[in-house]
Protein backbone atom coordinates (compact mmCIF):
# COMPACT_ATOMS: atom_id res chain seq x y z
CA UNK A 1 0.00 0.00 0.00
CA UNK A 2 1.46 3.54 -1.18
CA UNK A 3 2.94 5.02 2.13
CA UNK A 4 2.95 1.95 4.06
CA UNK A 5 6.65 1.93 6.22
CA UNK A 6 9.01 -1.05 5.87
CA UNK A 7 11.94 -1.95 7.73
CA UNK A 8 15.21 -2.68 5.25
CA UNK A 9 17.83 -3.94 7.06
CA UNK A 10 21.73 -2.95 4.89
CA UNK A 11 25.25 -1.73 5.96
CA UNK A 12 25.95 2.12 6.13
CA UNK A 13 28.40 2.28 2.95
CA UNK A 14 28.78 6.49 3.44
CA UNK A 15 26.81 9.62 5.32
CA UNK A 16 27.04 12.73 3.67
CA UNK A 17 25.28 16.07 4.94
CA UNK A 18 22.23 14.56 5.84
CA UNK A 19 22.12 11.50 3.62
CA UNK A 20 22.73 8.29 4.46
CA UNK A 21 24.13 5.43 1.75
CA UNK A 22 22.96 1.56 2.56
CA UNK A 23 23.88 -1.60 0.56
CA UNK A 24 20.13 -3.88 0.34
CA UNK A 25 21.60 -5.47 -2.72
CA UNK A 26 21.77 -2.69 -4.03
CA UNK A 27 22.54 0.96 -3.54
CA UNK A 28 20.03 3.30 -1.86
CA UNK A 29 20.45 7.27 -0.69
CA UNK A 30 17.70 7.59 2.09
CA UNK A 31 17.43 11.05 4.84
CA UNK A 32 19.36 10.50 7.62
CA UNK A 33 16.03 11.45 9.69
CA UNK A 34 14.43 8.09 8.08
CA UNK A 35 17.36 5.31 9.31
CA UNK A 36 17.84 3.99 12.55
CA UNK A 37 21.15 2.78 14.10
CA UNK A 38 20.06 -1.20 14.88
CA UNK A 39 23.25 -2.48 16.22
CA UNK A 40 26.55 -0.28 16.39
CA UNK A 41 30.08 -0.95 15.45
CA UNK A 42 32.54 -2.77 18.06
CA UNK A 43 36.03 -3.02 17.10
CA UNK A 44 37.29 -6.57 17.19
CA UNK A 45 39.94 -7.05 20.24
CA UNK A 46 43.56 -8.10 19.75
CA UNK A 47 44.52 -11.03 21.92
CA UNK A 48 47.86 -11.27 21.00
CA UNK A 49 50.36 -8.05 20.71
CA UNK A 50 51.40 -7.74 16.83
CA UNK A 51 55.33 -7.36 17.74
CA UNK A 52 57.32 -10.61 19.15
CA UNK A 53 58.02 -10.40 22.92
CA UNK A 54 62.00 -10.87 24.02
CA UNK A 55 63.16 -14.31 24.31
Amino acid sequence: MKGQKIELIGDVVRIDEGKVTVTLGTIVTVDQDKVRLVQSYVSPTRKKALIDEPD
